[in-house]
């Protein structure tokens, strides 16, 4: 009896769900250095020219566990595009809710992603471009709408947003990759709590209209 149509496609579809479901939580553990093909296939329980079947090469594997990321999370991070109260409550709250979020225990922590990213990233001229189109760049993107919002209220000087959104999310992810991921909370701990109230304050004489 011949498979029906579009069967194929969607049990194809569905082996590469679960294969991107353990190849991620293999990656996002970082247990070794920059798994190689190889070792993230022995992670899915499959050949490596199975894995190959489905994804390709170790690049465009890296891009898609990074794009599935986004999709699964894009309704919690385009919360994140919408202020709370005015601008200081905003940033403050902004700045609390991406701590606890970098944190959360969960089976993919954001922290990790992050961390994979900027380092999968940074060493792979291949895998840069997806570190910023999945991960980095739409964390600024929906930042930088939120200051839209409030440039828009007149509460924030009138500037580039985008940039803005940079000037406060790269300090606070450093931090937390230092402490978190880094071995700062041992080598050098730093409080995060008043570490980013004082990253709040300099943001706020930056760039909160007078009066």
């Amino acid at each position: 009896m011949s498979r029906p149509r579009g069967a194929r496609d969607a049990d194809y579809e569905a082996k590469r769900v679960a294969l991107l479901r353990r190849i991620t939580a293999r990656v996002m553990r970082r247990e070794t250095a920059r798994p190689s093909f190889r070792q993230l296939a022995e992670a899915a329980e499959v050949s490596t020219p199975t894995l190959r079947h489905y994804f390709g090469d170790r690049p465009r594997l890296m891009a898609a566990i990074l794009e599935t990321y986004l999709a699964d999370g894009r309704r919690g991070l385009e919360a994140v595009a919408e202020p709370t109260g005015n601008l200081e409550t905003s940033i403050r709250d902004y700045c609390a809710a991406l701590l606890a979020a970098m944190r959360a225990p969960r089976d993919v922590r954001l922290g990790d992603v992050f961390a994979v990213s900027l380092a999968e990233g940074l060493l792979d001229h291949e895998i840069g471009p997806s570190a910023l189109r999945y991960i980095i760049d739409p964390s600024v993107d929906v930042l930088r709408r939120r200051l839209d919002t409030h440039v828009a209220r007149g509460e924030m000087i009138a500037t580039d947003t985008r940039a803005a959104a940079l000037f406060l999310l790269s300090p606070l992810l450093i931090a937390i990759l230092h402490q978190d991921h880094l071995g700062g909370r041992d080598e050098n701990p730093v409080d995060l709590p008043e570490a980013f109230e004082s990253l709040c304050q300099a943001f706020l004489r930056a760039y909160a209209a007078p009066g």
